[in-house]
């Protein structure tokens, strides 16, 4: 699930484990419990960290739903890219580009429901977009 760190709110040493680690529990965490549900104590406690620990690689939850966010933008990009790649013309691509996003979209909307959330408060809370 890991892939993008590098994100603005990402801080602290460069121990890319470890954020994966946290990204891959946070992922998980967020997707059992829900993004607003989840308190950084909890996902830390759940990793065996302190709380701490976490604010030493990412600045606020905010900047580790960004990562999951990033990440899963990424997935979404490579389906479409791999779906329009050998489209024979500009109208097959643009069907077979709809048809990948709204497959992703609907994945990720009614199989990763609580996942989904974090997008909403990123809309909501107007989360800057890099």
């Amino acid at each position: 699930m890991t892939k993008n760190m590098n994100v603005p709110s990402s801080r602290g040493p460069l121990d890319h484990s470890v954020r994966e680690q946290i990204v891959d529990a946070a992922f998980e965490h967020f997707g059992h419990y829900g993004y607003e549900k989840t308190t950084v104590a909890e996902l830390a406690k759940s990793i065996g960290f302190s709380k701490s620990y976490i604010y030493k690689f990412f600045e606020s939850k905010q900047a580790i739903g960004e990562v999951i966010c990033a990440n899963r933008l990424e997935m979404i990009m490579a389906a479409v890219l791999s779906a329009v790649a050998d489209a024979p013309s500009a109208s097959e691509k643009l069907r077979r580009l709809f048809r990948a996003l709204t497959e992703a979209g609907s994945e990720l909307f009614f199989h990763d429901r609580k996942l989904y959330d974090i997008a909403a408060v990123a809309s909501r809370e107007k989360w800057p977009s890099t």
